[in-house]
């Protein structure tokens, strides 16, 4: 059993719980945080898991193990690239919604102050 992987699949399951507790990180994005610590953790402690992944993918234990995690920061960054786009989408309208509020307050402004 190697301890530098067990070690750091269990750091990061005390950082995702810390940064939930502190509200550094939302609750909605923990579960595919600790699926991706269990995982890890299975694949450390169960030889015959990690054994049985290489065999499914073709490949040598360690292989496979790399080949989870590389696809498990693929599926983290690209969760994260769809919030981000929809963040920016929702950005770019509500600044264009206040561009029309400013534009209508001003013309507001000015046929009242025309009035006068």
């Amino acid at each position: 059993m190697s301890w530098l992987p067990l070690l750091a699949s269990l750091a990061v399951a005390a950082v995702v719980f810390d940064l939930v507790r502190r509200r550094r990180l939302r609750e909605e994005f923990t579960w595919l945080w600790m699926l991706g610590t269990v995982g890890a953790l299975v694949l450390c402690l169960v030889p015959p898991a990690r054994a049985g992944l290489g065999r499914l993918l073709g490949t040598s234990a360690e292989s496979a193990a790399l080949a989870v995690a590389l696809l498990f920061v693929v599926a983290v960054c690209l969760d994260v690239s769809t919030k981000v786009s929809t963040l920016a989408n929702q950005q770019k309208n509500l600044a264009q919604g206040l561009g029309r509020l400013e534009k209508r307050l001003g013309d507001l402004e000015q046929r009242g102050s025309d009035e006068r």
